[in-house]
């Protein structure tokens, strides 16, 4: 039975949940409702049903924009708004979509449009000056005049937070590792939250005694009310940075989020910190430390400004974005911060040359790659027809997939394409996709156009342990990656875990993904070119025909997956750290 002091805690935090978001809520919609509205009907799919309805009394052109972007459809929310901006212009709400969509440029530069939303647009292209200069002509008392300038000058090199360290730092005696974390376990499921998890885990095992914090308000504003103050996972502590009122302003909210993690320094008394990306992070954690007067670690786990570009819906957008001042600003950012850390880690080949390119010491950046718990090595996982008849899905047929978030640079369009060729052949090759995303309804899109009806299935979000018993339901785990600037340099955890699982696997020809899977198997069949379409179904029908060429990708591929346990990683992690504190008792063999 909970008592009556447990009663009455949990029902302060409730309450102080929930003024923090009513708070955050209001401003918004006071400042601009209909913004709000939009970014409200992006975050949460319940709240897309009174937009619609109040779409549906908008006329022509600007109705059917509204219903095709809240029923998911990227792709031809993208076609439409250039259909619509090409036509006769868009008007506030199609503006507000072209900015939720990833088509700034059809706003940017159209002077009919309202200044806000052309600043907003250039401001998504890259274009910081000119999106504050238009702001300061036209609404200099706005409160995205201020938040841009904040922006800005947080991402400009040599930028220093201001916060209230008052108190005096906490002195010896001095033990674990202290993360800054921008979300995590069990409020987000992602692949940055699961290789959070497990670094903690890795770290702990290696007797580095790890500890949490997550960023300012999170997960109380991803509608989270019901948050606690701490959450215990697998015994690993996350603790959460949750104000009376969250700062209205960028640098205002790194400020809290620099308070509370001081604060949770005094009670934990750290060794050291770490973080990750991206720069706002290592903003925090540099001062802080530099306050406490311990070594600090980034984790470079991808570039944001690649991954920005990447998630643009145009060629002119994205070309754009990648020569603009954000973008190069961005990159100066991350690199000044890197070099200011004691220890840099990064997932691999690729990304710690795009550090040293920067002018990063390739001797100071440490490699942790994307890696496995031992234990999943002596698991055996069921037949894959078993799997599916356990989910309900038919044993019959040869199973191609993945488990991933379904995003346009994925490559889940060649797969299809694939599949539906080597159904052409008569293959009983089906498709199966375990997860959600932006693409997700295109996709399905493409599937009923290519014929493919059941032999295409998608699960949309599912479980940490469904995840697990899908992948076992594929003969084929497949990794169709789209060759893209992002995808040439940051390395995913799904293929790793394939392999660990006893499924054969295919990758395209990436520097991580071939990083990942090691000479031997890329050799042996297990790459092949980015969006070559003919090339991956002749590799998948080999596969599917072939049990000899399966039995061996799937044991190179356990061989694989056994050099890269998270075990491992966290002997890395100790060595890396006791090279920046080698006086500290924890870190001695």
């Amino acid at each position: 039975m909970e008592r009556g002091s447990d009663v009455l805690a949990r029902s302060a935090r409730l309450s102080g949940n929930a003024a923090m978001a009513a708070a955050t809520a209001s401003r918004s919609l006071r400042e601009d409702p209909l913004t709000f509205a939009v970014q409200l009907a992006r975050r949460f799919p319940a709240a897309r049903t009174p937009l619609l309805a109040a779409a549906r009394r908008a006329r022509g052109s600007e109705r059917e924009l509204a219903e095709t972007w809240l029923s998911g459809d990227l792709t031809s929310t993208r076609a439409l708004l250039g259909e619509i901006a090409g036509r006769s212009g868009l008007g506030r709400l199609g503006a507000e979509i072209a900015h939720a969509a990833g088509r700034p440029e059809l706003v940017a530069d159209d002077t009919r449009i309202a200044p806000i939303a052309r600043a907003r647009a250039a401001w998504q292209l890259g274009e910081a000056t000119r999106a504050i200069a238009l702001l300061a002509e036209h609404a200099p008392k706005s409160r995205l005049h201020r938040v841009l300038r904040a922006e800005l000058a947080m991402m400009t090199p040599g930028t220093r937070l201001r916060w209230n360290a008052t108190d005096i730092a906490p002195t010896t005696p001095r033990h674990g590792i202290l993360h800054l974390l921008t979300n995590s376990l069990p409020h987000t499921q992602s692949g940055y939250t699961v290789r959070s998890h497990a670094v903690l885990q890795a770290q702990r095992d290696a007797g580095l005694d790890p500890v949490a914090m997550t960023r300012v308000g999170y997960p109380v504003v991803v509608g989270k009310l019901g948050a606690a103050a701490r959450d215990v996972i697998d015994g690993i502590d996350y603790h959460r940075a949750l104000p009376p009122l969250l700062a209205p302003s960028p640098d205002g909210r790194l400020a809290q989020q620099a308070e509370a993690l001081g604060r949770l320094a005094r009670s934990v008394r750290p060794a050291a910190l770490q973080t990750t990306t991206h720069y706002p992070n290592a903003v925090v954690a540099r001062e802080v430390a530099e306050w406490l007067g311990t070594p600090w670690a980034y984790e470079v786990r991808g570039m944001l400004e690649q991954t920005w570009v990447a998630s643009l819906g145009s060629d002119e957008a994205r070309e754009r974005a990648a020569a603009s001042e954000r973008f190069s600003l961005t990159r100066e950012r991350e690199a000044e911060l890197a070099s200011a850390a004691d220890a840099v880690f990064t997932l691999s080949g690729s990304m710690r040359d795009d550090l040293a390119a920067r002018g990063l010491p390739a001797d100071r950046i440490t490699l942790v790659p994307n890696a496995i718990d031992a234990s999943l090595l002596d698991r055996r996982a069921p037949a894959p027809a078993d799997a599916r008849a356990a989910l309900g899905l038919p044993r019959e047929g040869f199973w191609v997939g993945s488990t991933s978030s379904l995003v346009d640079y994925e490559g889940f369009d060649v797969l299809l394409d694939a599949v539906a060729r080597l159904r052409e052949r008569g293959h009983d090759v089906r498709a199966l996709l375990v997860g959600e995303g932006t693409a997700r309804p295109a996709l399905e899109a493409q599937a009923a156009a290519l014929g493919l009806g059941d032999a295409a299935v998608f699960t949309g979000r599912v479980s940490r342990d469904a995840v697990v018993r899908h992948r076992d339901a594929l003969d084929l785990f497949v990794v169709p990656r789209l060759d893209r600037e992002v995808t040439r340099t940051v390395s995913p955890l799904k293929p790793v875990e394939a392999m660990a699982s006893g499924r054969p696997l295919v990758v395209s020809a990436l520097p991580p993904l071939l990083e990942t899977i090691g000479g031997e198997l890329a050799a042996a069949g297990a790459a092949v070119a980015p969006s070559d379409v003919s090339a991956l179904s002749d590799r998948i029908g080999q596969i599917a025909t072939q049990p000899n060429l399966r039995a061996r990708l799937t044991s190179l591929g356990r061989q694989r997956a056994a050099a890269l346990t998270w075990q491992r990683n966290g002997l890395t992690y100790r060595s890396a750290m006791r090279k920046n504190g080698a006086d500290l008792p924890m870190w001695e063999d």
